[in-house]
């Protein structure tokens, strides 16, 4: 009830009957009068409106994102506190591996160098995710162009929902930087993403088909910017994420989807290691989607370790 409106009536089961007075008036045949009892106290209450403002909040500087970083995945373990709500020690270490886990990669890059830093993502950088898939959602649907506003305000809310699971999934993106090798400025833009969910509980309930086993590891809306695309992203973005999977969980079997018409992603998941397992039905056509492989790989800590020695030796050096 807002301010200013009037208190409810007292219910029935308040009315009193009050027995005839004494004194001139009807006599047996006076009818009683009903009295209602006064509640000043209650005629005083109100119910204020509370408006709660949250201060805006800006990107933070490069040197600030990793204490950042470490800020906001404590807040899960912070409101479920409040709420008298405790995460589980198993849920706690999974925080603090999110909380520390990041890929440097370096490559040459025509006569320049390189960098791409993969971590988890910070809130400041949802929109600009959201804006990344959105322009990935519009090639792969063929939507004209001006519904990617539209398709970044959905994309937005749902990556809301996914951070609200940490730590059952985690959205990753990754940050490239690139300088000249005689100048110390450095250029950093947003170069790829990509959604990992490590058990039942982070699993999407509105997951393509062919179905994916829920409490399995799955890596879903993976893309690269397509000014930075065919140098070997969405390689290292992939590495990145089975690393993810092994320290965050003990399954090894990991799946993802992809379109049987996407050539090039289909080769690269092959060369990684992945196989058919299912194909959709040509029933989804009906739906206007692509037909889509449903593939697994099945991880091993001792193929990820030498696949790592082979990238440091060849490509640079990780830094985790």
């Amino acid at each position: 009830m807002g301010a200013g409106a009037s208190p409810l009536p007292q219910p029935l089961s308040s009315l009193s009957l009050s027995s005839p007075r004494p004194g001139p008036g009807p006599g047996p045949g006076r009818l009683p009068s009903l009295s209602f009892p006064r509640n000043k106290r209650r005629q005083r209450q109100r119910h204020p409106l509370s408006l709660s403002l949250s201060p805006l909040r800006c990107s933070p500087s490069p040197q600030t994102q990793q204490q950042q970083l470490v800020e906001e995945l404590e807040e899960p373990q912070q409101q479920t506190q409040q709420t008298q709500t405790f995460l589980s020690p198993s849920s706690l270490s999974k925080l603090q591996t999110l909380s520390s886990f990041s890929r440097t990669h370096h490559f040459p890059d025509n006569h320049k160098s390189a960098t791409l830093l993969i971590r988890p993502m910070l809130d400041p950088e949802i929109d600009a995710v959201s804006d990344l898939l959105s322009q990935s959602f519009i090639q792969t649907l063929f939507l004209p162009p001006n519904y990617v506003k539209l398709l970044a305000f959905l994309v937005k809310n749902y990556l809301l929902g996914r951070r609200a699971l940490l730590p059952h999934a985690t959205v990753l993106v990754g940050i490239y930087y690139s300088a000249d090798t005689d100048a110390q400025d450095q250029h950093a833009q947003l170069a790829c993403t990509a959604e990992i969910s490590f058990d039942e509980r982070g699993a999407n309930a509105a997951s393509s088909t062919p179905f994916p086993p829920p409490d399995c590891p799955y890596i879903c809306n993976m893309t690269v910017k397509d000014s930075l695309r065919r140098k070997g992203i969405g390689k290292r973005l992939l590495n990145t994420c089975e690393d993810l999977i092994t320290e965050m969980t003990d399954k090894r079997d990991l799946y993802l989807h992809c379109r049987m018409v996407d050539e090039v992603p289909l080769s690269m998941y092959r060369k990684a290691g992945y196989q058919i397992v299912k194909t959709d039905s040509f029933l989804v056509w009906l739906t206007l989607q692509r037909r889509k492989y449903l593939m697994r790989k099945t991880l091993c800590d001792d193929v990820i370790d030498s696949e790592t020695q082979q990238q440091a030796s060849s490509e640079g050096s990780w830094v985790g």
